[in-house]
């Protein structure tokens, strides 16, 4: 099949990716049947097997554009696709339509398929899907997952981890991981840690957090703070509006978030997990883990494919400079505002990412934020400090 490569840089959609783990686990399933010793067996192994081929099928077909409908048969779905791929073709096509042949006959008129002949298609169904899935989708059919999907990352490596996890049947692990990835994508926002030691907050800030204004200083951590895990502060509201605005589930992630351990990353890259026993459970986790690995998945999925449509502009970075030192930060656009800082000594070059014009119109205020031996700067600077 060479000379289809150009298609591999083609992004695959969810559909696509999940026709294909349909046509394996349909695959996986007629192997189990071949594997039995009752012949009986045989007419669900070539049923299954027939199905798994089809589904692979739609697949390729929507990837590389083939009209297909109700109303195609079988051996078409080689001639569509064919059309869309030459001047190359799909292997194997002879052996598959027998394929179809003997499932046709064992479903519609009873005929026990041979044994001999199911195990030699078998190897060349697999032979089938491991060529197509690697030369003209560029993907390794035994893996594939949605996950691939998702962009490249920290995010990406622990449903990676949590998936292998599931196959392993280590439920514990899958549910551990899956909690990780919603920390990853939404629960860090929401770390309150940065104002344990009771540091100037404004524009002398140590971290930024979405968490809630009431949760943002050192009494209340004194006060209600007992393990790293509750350094996690939820605005709910602003949870929901994150995933709402980002096409995520919230019903799936709050599901998710209920049914699974907390966790928290230290500022080192640390990982805390909070070993709660009925979470942990074994029957529990039995019973639940499919749904807590696929809605997570499903959740994330959703973040990455709003972020990747989402237009940006490129980022630039602008500077001020200043015609003094000790310049003073308002809070506001308003030399009458409450002062956050003051810029550093030696310090008269300053990043900025707007300008406006004053509340009360009096001249012109810059915005800047700026790292300064890792305090953060931020605030507005009038347009009396800033050099000609």
């Amino acid at each position: 099949m060479e000379g289809v490569n150009q298609k591999r840089n083609k992004l695959m959609d969810i559909e696509i990716v999940r026709r294909l783990t349909l046509a394996r686990h349909l695959y996986e399933l007629g192997s189990a049947s071949l594997r039995s010793a009752n012949d009986i067996h045989l007419f669900s192994a070539v049923n299954l097997f027939q199905d798994s081929v089809e589904a692979f099928l739609v697949a390729v077909a929507d990837y590389v554009g083939a009209a297909l409908d109700q109303h195609t048969h079988f051996d078409q779905y080689f001639v569509k696709i064919n059309n869309q791929i030459a001047p190359k073709g799909l292997p194997f096509k002879n052996k598959l339509i027998r394929l179809n042949n003997i499932r046709v006959s064992s479903k519609h008129y009873g005929i026990q398929p041979a044994r001999d002949e199911c195990n030699r298609l078998a190897l060349t169904i697999r032979e089938f899907f491991d060529e197509v899935s690697n030369v003209l989708l560029g993907v390794t059919f035994s893996s594939v997952s949605a996950i691939d999907l998702l962009r490249d990352g920290e995010t990406k490596v622990v449903l990676l981890d949590a998936k292998n996890a599931l196959e392993a049947e280590e439920f514990e692990v899958c549910a551990i991981c899956c909690r990780k990835a919603l920390f990853l994508e939404i629960e860090r926002a929401y770390d309150i840690s940065a104002y344990k030691d009771g540091k100037p907050v404004g524009g002398l800030l140590g971290g930024f957090t979405k968490a809630p204004y009431f949760s943002r200083n050192k009494q209340y951590i004194d006060e209600n703070i007992y393990d790293p895990t509750d350094f996690i502060v939820y605005d709910h509201s602003s949870v929901n509006e994150k995933l709402l605005t980002e096409g995520a589930d919230n019903i799936a992630f709050w599901n998710v978030w209920r049914l699974t351990p907390e966790v928290y990353k230290t500022k080192e890259g640390n990982w805390v997990i909070k070993h709660e026993f009925s979470k942990l459970d074994e029957k529990v986790l039995t019973d639940k883990i499919e749904y807590i690995f696929s809605a997570t998945l499903d959740v994330v999925l959703s973040i990455h494919r709003t972020r990747q449509a989402t237009q940006w502009t490129d980022h630039n970075t602008y500077y001020l400079n200043l015609n003094q030192e000790n310049v003073p930060i308002y809070k506001k656009a308003d030399k009458n505002s409450e002062e956050t800082g003051r810029t550093p000594e030696g310090l008269t070059r300053i990043d900025t990412d707007y300008r406006v014009d004053g509340l009360h119109g009096d001249d012109i205020y810059w915005h800047i934020s700026h790292f300064v031996e890792d305090i953060y700067l931020s605030g507005f600077i009038h347009n009396d400090y800033v050099a000609g």
